[in-house]
Formats: structure tokens, C-alpha cells, sequence
């Protein structure tokens, strides 16, 4: 999608850095607002049992991270100069290092039966809300219905079997593929990041409970912070809920409050050093997204920061209602 909005917003006029910088926020914060993603999976592992099932959860996570992210392309919609005025775009072009937009080609066409694997796909993704909204529908175990992180397995490897029975896939294209070599990439560092952070967290958690354990439970919302700047360093959602949602509650920080600050765990813009921004910079063209001197001054930093205060204030607002 990186390339599309780059294209888009220079042919139309507009500054590449704004939807690009937005969107790749965005798509940080949908892990915490996505049903079938594995940092939901471990939050509905630890709070099920103090009443906070998936449809819960995704009624704090959903809209508060919906809203921090319309702010946040709100504000961005006036981040810098327009893209006729921008030094740096200006010099490219006269440098010969890009060329001027070019009108718009038609879109290749699709693969046959492509959409039916979006159909699929979109499917499975029904089929998993509605497992967490209707227990009933799951199977029965000895210790009651199956847990969701296991449903959401069990779906999902369904669908993607479904895909490649139904929609003429060719198998051997796969591992070949740019989504399915990020993917096993991203596998081996969660499991590296993660168990890295497991052993730091669990070896030194009674001095961090020490030293922060009086500022969570006075003010809790520093807790967020603690969220924020390790999932920058864990370069994981689910690695970070791993590691810190257990210490919050050893700290004492009930529940309903944890769950609201969960959407600071996408600190990943504090460093852009994360995949999917290095790749939003080399995808514009135009140089407007970029990573200033002192590294901190980037495209990513006001965006992320607006929806992670707009998000984790709203969440504690609705855990109030919900």
C-alpha cells in the first residue's frame, strides 16, 4: 500500500509525508484493535478470567485507537510545506532524480479468483469475532469452551488451507514471496525479542516492582511510558504485552486500567528503525519523509505520539462505561 498512497499523494499535489506517516501509524495501532492478532491473543489469556473477554477489550481498543488515529491525520494534514515548495523535492527534481508524475496506468488485473481469497480471509476474521462474542460456538474442552488464542489458530490455519485448496494458489510461489519472507523474518525475531524480554523482565522484576512499583500504583499512568518505550526496544506488540501486562498487575494496577493504557505499546515510531518505516522512507521518492539529524525529529514521532495519548486517554474514558 506504501507505494499506492506515495503515488497518489504526489500526483494529486500532496505531500507524500502525510498519509505516508499516518498510514504506517496506522497500520502499527490496528495490531492492538485486530481480533486475530497475537498481542489480542495474549491480552484475552491474561484478563478472560477478571471478566475482560475479546469483546470487551475490542470495545476499549477499537474505538480509542480509530480516534487517536483520525487526530492524528488531522494534525498531520498540516505537517510541512506543500510539495511544490519543498526544498528538498524541488532539488530532485532539478537533480534529475526523480521525474515529474506521470499520468496514472491502469491497475494490472487481478489474479484469478483473487478475491476469493479475500472473501476467505475476511471470513475467518468474522468467524473469530463472533467466537469471542458467542462462546457456545467454540468446542467444548474438559476445562470448558476453547480458549481464543487457540480458536484464532485453529481459524485462521483453516482459512489459509481454504486459500490454497479453493483459490488455485500456487504453492511453490509462496515461500518466494515478499509477505511470506518478512513473515518468517518477523517469526524468528518475535520469538528472539521475545524471549530476550521474558528473560530481562523476569529476571529483574522484583527490582523493577521495587523502584516503579510506588509510582504505577500513585500514578498509573505512568505505566503507559513503561509500555511505550519498551515496546520500542522490544519491537513487538505481543512480545511487550508478554513481558509488562504481568508486571502491571503484580504493581497492582487494576485491570480496567491496563487495558486502557494497552495502545501504548506500539512505541515503535520512537525509533524509526522498525521495518515498515524504513521501507515508508525508501518508498517516497519525493524525500518528504525522512529521519532528521538528531534522529528523534522524524516523520513518524508527531503522529505516533498524537494517537498514542488520544488512544490511551480515550481508552481510560471508555473502561469507565464499557
Amino acid at each position: 500500500m506504501l507505494p499506492v498512497i506515495h503515488d497518489v499523494a504526489r500526483e494529486g499535489g500532496i505531500r507524500p509525508e502525510r498519509p505516508i506517516a499516518v498510514s504506517s501509524i496506522a497500520a502499527t495501532f490496528g495490531i492492538t484493535a485486530s481480533p486475530v492478532s497475537a498481542a489480542m491473543a495474549a491480552m484475552i489469556v491474561m484478563f478472560d478470567g477478571d471478566g475482560w473477554d475479546l469483546p470487551r477489550i475490542m470495545a476499549v481498543a477499537v474505538p480509542a485507537t480509530l480516534l487517536g488515529v483520525l487526530v492524528a491525520a488531522t494534525v498531520q494534514s498540516r505537517v510541512g510545506k506543500e510539495l511544490g515548495q519543498d526544498a528538498e523535492y524541488l532539488r530532485r527534481l532539478a537533480a534529475g532524480e526523480i521525474e515529474a508524475p506521470a499520468p496514472a496506468e491502469a491497475a494490472p488485473p487481478l489474479r484469478p479468483r483473487a478475491r476469493w481469497s479475500a472473501y476467505l480471509f475476511l471470513g475467518g476474521t468474522v468467524a473469530v469475532v463472533l467466537s469471542g462474542l458467542c462462546p457456545a460456538l467454540r468446542p467444548e474442552t474438559a476445562k470448558g469452551p476453547l480458549s481464543m488464542p487457540a480458536t484464532i489458530e485453529i481459524l485462521m490455519m483453516a482459512v489459509a488451507a481454504l486459500i490454497l485448496l479453493l483459490c488455485k494458489v500456487d504453492a511453490k510461489r509462496i515461500p518466494g514471496t515478499d509477505v511470506a519472507k518478512s513473515g518468517l523474518v518477523a517469526v524468528i525475531g518475535v520469538f528472539g525479542l521475545s524471549w530476550l524480554g521474558l528473560s530481562f523482565i523476569g529476571a529483574n522484576e522484583a527490582r523493577i516492582t521495587g523502584a516503579l512499583g510506588g509510582v504505577a500504583q500513585d500514578h498509573p499512568w505512568f505505566f503507559a511510558i513503561m509500555l511505550l518505550l519498551l515496546s520500542a526496544l522490544l519491537f513487538s506488540q505481543a512480545t511487550t504485552t508478554k513481558a509488562l501486562m504481568p508486571l502491571g498487575l503484580a504493581l497492582g494496577i487494576p485491570a480496567p486500567l491496563l487495558i486502557a493504557m494497552w495502545p501504548a505499546v506500539n512505541g515503535y515510531f520512537l525509533l524509526p528503525t522498525y521495518g515498515t518505516f524504513i521501507a515508508a522512507i525508501n518508498f517516497d521518492r519525493t524525500g518528504t519523509t525522512r529521519v532528521g539529524r538528531f534522529v528523534v525529529n522524524q516523520s513518524f514521532m508527531l503522529p505516533g505520539l498524537v494517537t498514542t495519548c488520544v488512544a490511551v486517554s480515550t481508552g481510560f474514558a471508555l473502561v469507565q462505561i464499557v
